[in-house]
């Protein structure tokens, strides 16, 4: 079973290999805030079983946290060469100056473990192997003695390092061999095994794969993987785990054309009863929970305006634990992000009420973006069910 680059890089690390700083995000949202923390350009990276992510547009990247979001729309809910994608890994972008490939498997020809370095990394080992063959570093493991440090040193100076990056290179290796045999794997490989304008080696690709037959030693690690793979890709099952992971209390599916986030479950069910007494035909009904933040009215708008069923998304907010201005300010950044546009279909609207503490200034915020928003829920239903079609 081969692991996503995300988990065998938390193993790379955990064995003193370094790995760039990056989280996996299931969503466009989460993928902005991460690459905000991060404050440097990003790699925004599929997370997918197959090679050659780069080549079929699984890999971009992003100068700022509202690119990041952006490119991170376009790969979510994509499918790359026959896989579905519904994560990435949000990394920072390492300075390369040299890439390198650095490996070790089982030959099953000669019956023996094999180390492979090459100076040429950032494409697959066949591809070197094929137009650069002398380039390729192998050398066998005798299984009494492991990988020794002089084996290691050797392959290094092979591939034409010298000094402390030799020795670096040497280490990295040893530490290949020790996850192989520490996890049964049959490939444990950096790809590429980047030298940065630094000095340091960091590896920007990690690529493990499992022995199946080794379960009964490792059950937690494939139960992981297994669990991992049955998450839903599309759709609104997609959309309720990315609600549960969002921690919002309650993400309901319908069947109408009209979305409805709420800051509380009295407003939300007061929201969704009027609604239906105007005529309105409710698809999405979204709870946020007595303590919302802006961050979660974002993920929420995301989240709901997924749905290209909804063309109408009422938005209903009282200011009782929650201030209207931090309100507002979730609202209209979802929007910048968006450039306007939002994800669900064309005739989408946004219909705002806002009630409570500092309405005023929220009101003022959402003005100043161009958005109307009302005091009283039932000028606000009408409006919205009126956009949506309704009576």
């Amino acid at each position: 079973m081969k692991l996503y680059e995300f988990k065998a890089k938390e193993i790379f690390a955990k064995h003193g290999i370094k790995v760039p700083k990056g989280r996996v995000a299931y969503s466009s949202v989460e993928a902005g805030k991460i690459a905000q923390e991060f404050g440097d350009p990003v790699a925004v990276k599929a997370q997918v079983l197959v090679g050659g992510r780069g080549l079929a547009g699984g890999i971009k990247f992003a100068q700022n946290p509202a690119e990041a979001q952006e490119l991170t729309d376009h790969i979510l809910g994509s499918t790359l060469k026959k896989e579905d994608v519904y994560c990435v890994l949000v990394e920072e972008k390492i300075p390369i100056e040299t890439e390198y490939f650095a490996g070790v498997t089982i030959d099953y020809q000669q019956k023996s473990l094999v180390v492979i370095a090459s100076s040429r990394g950032g494409v697959d080992i066949e591809s070197i192997a094929l137009e650069h063959p002398g380039e390729i570093v192998k050398e066998q493991i005798i299984t009494a003695l492991g990988l020794t440090d002089y084996k290691s040193r050797r392959i290094a100076k092979n591939i034409g390092l010298k000094g402390r990056n030799m020795r670096s290179f040497a280490t990295i290796l040893k530490s290949l061999y020790t996850m192989l045999i520490d996890y049964d794997a049959t490939i444990v490989e950096a790809n590429p095994l980047a030298l940065t304008t630094d000095g340091s080696f960091i590896a920007v690709d990690a690529k493990i794969i499992l022995d199946d037959e080794a379960y009964f030693r490792h059950r937690e690690l494939f139960s992981e993987l297994e669990a991992y793979k049955k998450t839903p890709t599309e759709g609104a099952k997609l959309r309720k785990a990315l609600a549960e992971k969002a921690e919002i209390p309650t993400y309901i599916e319908l069947g109408g054309n009209m979305g409805i986030i709420a800051d509380g479950a009295g407003t939300g069910m007061l929201t969704l009863d009027l609604t239906r007494d105007f005529g309105g035909d409710v698809e999405t009904y979204c709870e946020l929970g007595g303590r919302a933040t802006p961050e979660l009215i974002e993920e929420a708008m995301n989240i709901v305006l997924s749905n290209g069923n909804i063309h109408v998304l009422l938005i209903n907010l009282i200011g009782g634990l929650n201030r209207m201005d931090e309100m507002a300010k979730g609202i209209t950044s979802f929007l910048s992000k968006k450039k306007g546009r939002l994800e669900g279909a064309d005739k989408s609207e946004i219909v705002v009420r806002m009630s409570g503490t500092l309405e005023e200034e929220g009101r003022k915020i959402l003005r100043e973006a161009g958005i109307d928003s009302f005091d009283n829920i039932y000028d606000a239903i009408e409006k919205a069910v009126s956009l949506a079609g309704g009576s």
